[in-house]
């Protein structure tokens, strides 16, 4: 038979492996030489050995028929190719194929990029009963990393289950602001607990005019000084000066309260609720910045308090 292939007589050498059953030579032959896949198909059905159809599977897949190859890998029960399977699936979007390949895969090899892609699939799918199933049970996937990537690519429900289940609550409160629960989301910051989490949320409620939600959060902020000028930015910018201005009356009650927050509520009163500044002086002199708040009463043309100060 090599020598039948090396004097290009390929039909002869095909007919000689095929006779003595060397059924893996024999589709080698009608993949690589006689290059005919539809015959090396017909071929794999008739003998249905599992090495023969690794070996027609990964022709399949180099020419990039993918829904073929997997149907012959699956047939091979062989999830060796995995990498190139998904990187092939990837490409052309196959995404349903890529999940039966990937099921099959996992029962033979308890690989993390195996189920990962699993994970990604099913996501992709939108198969978020399995996925939430998948995940629940033991696995060796890497969640996080999926949940980014599900997170990237705009598939908040999964990420939403992915981050949830390994507690990563800064990334699930910004999930659920872009799929707008913001009760979710702030129970998410609250347990992630961190100041740029916090900050994130707060301005996605101010965006959606969800100001409830948003005083929430601003509380968790305004207590750190050097957040302090970013929120209230963020208010004004938007035009929503009395939404900020209870915010920050909410404010003043907190145990951690500071300097800034009164002078700020103090010049806040002077642009845009001249009437309430004496009162808030009277009470809280000795806790404002008194050269800022001057120069807010100048500016504000508000004599009596200028005298008072």
């Amino acid at each position: 038979a090599n020598i039948a292939i090396n004097n290009q007589l390929f039909e002869e050498a095909f007919a000689i492996f095929k006779k003595f059953d060397v059924n893996t030579s024999a589709i080698q032959v009608l993949i690589e030489n006689v290059k005919n896949l539809d015959r090396a198909y017909e071929f794999a059905e008739r003998c249905n050995e599992p090495a023969v159809w690794s070996h027609l599977a990964r022709a399949q897949l180099q020419q990039g028929l993918v829904k073929e190859a997997i149907d012959s890998f699956i047939k091979a029960d062989d999830p060796s190719a995995y990498i190139d399977v998904v990187e092939t699936a990837h490409k052309t979007e196959s995404w349903e194929d890529l999940v039966r390949y990937l099921q099959m895969a996992r029962k033979k090899a308890r690989e993390s990029y195996i189920e990962s892609e699993l994970i990604y699939a099913y996501a992709r799918t939108n198969r978020l009963a399995d996925l939430e199933e998948f995940i629940s049970g033991p696995n060796h996937a890497d969640i996080q990393k999926i949940g980014d990537r599900c997170f990237d690519d705009g598939m908040f429900e999964a990420a939403k289950l992915l981050y949830n289940n390994v507690s990563n609550f800064a990334r699930l409160a910004i999930t659920l602001v872009h799929l707008k629960e913001f009760q979710g989301a702030v129970d998410g910051a609250r347990k992630a607990n961190s100041t740029r989490t916090w900050k994130e949320v707060c301005f996605a409620c101010v965006d959606s005019e969800e100001f409830r939600l948003a005083q929430m959060c601003g509380l968790h902020i305004v207590v750190h000084a050097d957040e302090l000028e970013d929120l209230i930015n963020y208010y004004q910018d938007r035009g929503y000066f009395e939404e900020l201005i209870n915010l920050l009356e909410a404010a003043l009650g907190l145990e951690r309260a500071h300097m800034g927050m009164f002078t700020e509520l103090a010049i806040l009163y002077s642009k845009y609720k001249p009437a309430k500044m004496r009162e808030h002086l009277e009470l809280f002199w000795s806790r404002v910045n008194i050269p800022k708040v001057l120069k807010a009463a100048e500016l504000a043309h508000l004599w009596a308090e200028l005298v008072f100060l």
